[in-house]
């Protein structure tokens, strides 16, 4: 997939391999960066192009951005750059999460790892959200499509990292990339979120899907603050 977005003067395009379960490769980025090149050295001695042409790889290698297009250039990039996109052998397999396995970036990407995607995700092994979770709320605060692509990301097992003090949440939830989320909870009901994504609507997918994964941990606490919890605590706990 490739994504336009005009950023008023200058444009960029952002290339993903999302859905796929592969990210691109090594060659793929390189055939990428050869375009971006290209096109900078076009627009070198353009008086009215005054911004740098950058690429931008993702986290995981799913996602890479072009920056510092003119608009009525778009088209052409986008032509150069589709070649590259829809061929499969500038990528390699990542394996998230369908593949069932996690596959490693290394001198030979090709070779699959060695870690079961439900022990790296243990989400995929559940898929439901506990009673403990009030949805009614939660929907009720959510834009419906928000809502329902957060309940896909909980489902995929995208939900990682989760940590659950007293009615504080955070975890991590891989989109494109992955997010940080930070949630407060009352009585398993939302009140508030924050996450690192550009979505400024709150609470967005990857806030839903955090809490939608909360009922699969037991909170540390018990009602308890984190300051009683210490002094109580022995030695050897801590």
């Amino acid at each position: 997939m490739i994504k336009y977005r005009d950023k008023h003067k200058y444009a960029e395009l952002v290339l993903e391999l999302e859905r796929t379960g592969h990210g691109f490769s090594a060659e793929g980025i390189t055939a990428l960066d050869e375009i971006r090149s290209n096109y900078a050295t076009q627009v070198a001695d353009d008086n009215t192009h005054q911004t740098d042409v950058t690429l931008e790889v993702g986290v995981t290698p799913r996602t890479i951005t072009i920056k510092g297009i003119f608009p009525e250039d778009s088209s052409p990039m986008i032509g150069s750059c589709w070649d590259i996109v829809s061929d499969p052998t500038k990528w390699f397999p990542i394996g998230w999460p369908e593949q069932g396995w996690i596959h490693r970036r290394s001198a030979d990407p090709a070779i699959p790892g060695d870690e079961p995607v439900v022990d790296a995700f243990p989400r995929l092994q559940t898929q439901t959200p506990a009673n403990s979770v009030d949805l009614e709320t939660l929907r009720q605060v959510t834009e419906p499509g928000r809502y329902e692509r957060g309940s896909c990301y909980y489902e995929q097992g995208s939900v990682t990292g989760i940590e659950f003090v007293d009615d504080s949440l955070q975890a991590t939830v891989q989109g494109s990339r992955p997010y940080e989320v930070q949630v407060t909870l009352s009585e398993g009901s939302y009140v508030s979120g924050q996450c690192s994504c550009p979505d400024d609507t709150v609470p967005c997918k990857h806030i839903v899907a955090a809490v939608l994964a909360s009922g699969d941990i037991e909170a540390v606490g018990d009602g308890q603050s984190v300051d009683a919890l210490l002094e109580e605590a022995a030695a050897k706990e801590l």
